[in-house]
C-alpha cells in the first residue's frame, strides 16, 4: 500500500482556495494559533491558519496560495495510508528534527510506543507521523481530536513521561507547536471527562 502524501502551509491571514476533494485530493481549512506550552491550550493571538493537502501517493499541483509562512511536502510513515478523518474537530501539530546518531532509534520510539498509545487514547481520532520530503522541521506529527481540550488531560500528559521518551527528548531540536479548529462546521464527539494536567515545561509534546 503507497503511503500518503501531505501538504501543510501555515499563513497569518485567511487564504482564499476552493476547499473540496476529489478523486485525487482532499483540502482542509483550519484556524488556530501557537499552543501555549504552561496550560497546554491554543493561544488566540497571534492567529494562524492551515491548509491541509492529502493526496494518494504524490503532492498536488500548487494546491497553495502565495504567501504561507511556512510549509511541507510530506510523506506519511505511520499509519501508510490513514487518510484524516472526516469529523475531527481540532488538529494538534508538532514537529521536530533528531540528531542524526539517534534517528533509527527516534522512529522506532515513535512508531512502536508514542504513536501506538496516543492512538488508543479517549477523543484521539487519528496520530499519524510524516517525513519531510521538503520543509523544516524533518519530522512532523498531526492529532485529529474530537475535543482539543484532550491535549491537557494527564492520559496525554502521561504519555511524555515514560523512560524511553525522556531519552529521546534529549536529542530533539527545533520543535514547533501548533492546535487548531475546524474552520466550517464539522461533527464533534464527547471527550470523556478527566483531570487535567499542571503546567509544565516546553519540551514536552
Amino acid at each position: 500500500m503507497p503511503s500518503l502524501r501531505a501538504q501543510l502551509a501555515i499563513y497569518e491571514s485567511r487564504p482564499e482556495l476552493p476547499l473540496h476533494a476529489t478523486a485525487e485530493f482532499t483540502r482542509q481549512l483550519w484556524v488556530g494559533g501557537n499552543t501555549d506550552r504552561t496550560t497546554r491550550t491554543m493561544a488566540e493571538e497571534p492567529r494562524r491558519w492551515l491548509v491541509l493537502v492529502e493526496t494518494a501517493s504524490k503532492p498536488a499541483e500548487a494546491p497553495f496560495p502565495d504567501g504561507e509562512l511556512r510549509s511541507w511536502d510530506l510523506e506519511q510513515i505511520n499509519p501508510g495510508d490513514q487518510p484524516s478523518p472526516a469529523a475531527a474537530a481540532g488538529l494538534i501539530l508538532s514537529s521536530m528534527d533528531i540528531e542524526a546518531s539517534v534517528e533509527e532509534e527516534f522512529n522506532d520510539w515513535y512508531n512502536t510506543e508514542h504513536i501506538p498509545v496516543l492512538a488508543k487514547l479517549p477523543g484521539m481520532l487519528a496520530a499519524r507521523r510524516f517525513r519531510a520530503h521538503r520543509g523544516s522541521p524533518r519530522y512532523v506529527a498531526l492529532y485529529h481530536v474530537a475535543d482539543l481540550a484532550i491535549y491537557a488531560l494527564r492520559t496525554w500528559y502521561s504519555v511524555n513521561d515514560t523512560p524511553w521518551t525522556l531519552r529521546m527528548r534529549r536529542f530533539q531540536s527545533n520543535h514547533t507547536y501548533f492546535m487548531f479548529r475546524a474552520a466550517s462546521p464539522m461533527a464533534h464527539a464527547v471527550v470523556p471527562a478527566a483531570q487535567t494536567a499542571p503546567p509544565i515545561d516546553a519540551a514536552i509534546r
